[in-house]
């Protein structure tokens, strides 16, 4: 069995993996906005669940989706979500060797700068793993997403239209 308790952390952020303890924290995090951008509808405590479960198989047989847990490094409070996704045939806009990144925060943690040092962590793991490229998708109704990979140093290659109709807007950078 591979190692499930990683931890990233740069003394402000700490990620690492959901622990099925954090359903109902997680769960109590979610507004209306994560679950327009992010979820697509309204969890319950069942299916996040079965989410954390799902995503600690991934860590069990080392990915193809790596989901962290965000939280303040001192108090160790929850506060959102980020992943990286590697499935080059499932998600639409990355190719071989690139993973796509999505990111959640709640209400009360976001506007703080916790979401770009989330996906800085995510880059270093993403580049140890070998992979050459990072790709966040982004709806451009997003307003406040759109400024985040900026921030991160990813640069805007273009708008396309996924095969269910919805125009994303595609972030890259180049893990070297």
């Amino acid at each position: 069995m591979k190692k499930t308790h990683l931890e990233l952390t740069d003394n402000i952020v700490l990620l690492r993996p959901f622990l099925l303890k954090d359903a109902e924290e997680h769960l109590a995090g979610e507004d209306e906005a994560q679950r327009r951008w992010l979820s697509g509808g309204k969890s319950t405590i069942e299916t996040v669940r079965n989410w954390i479960q799902r995503n600690l198989e991934y860590w069990q047989q080392d990915g193809p989706i790596f989901t962290f847990a965000i939280v303040e490094a001192k108090t160790h409070a929850l506060i959102g979500m980020v992943e990286a996704n590697t499935e080059d045939e499932r998600v639409e806009g990355i190719q071989k060797g690139e993973a796509n990144i999505s990111y959640g925060l709640y209400p009360f943690a976001r506007g703080k700068g916790y979401a770009s040092r989330a996906i800085n962590l995510m880059l270093g793991f993403l580049q140890r793993k070998g992979l050459q490229a990072a790709i966040i998708r982004v709806d451009p109704g997003n307003v406040d997403s759109l400024k985040i990979p900026l921030r991160c140093g990813f640069q805007e290659l273009a708008v396309v239209q996924t095969s269910d109709q919805r125009n994303l807007v595609i972030f890259r950078k180049p893990l070297e």
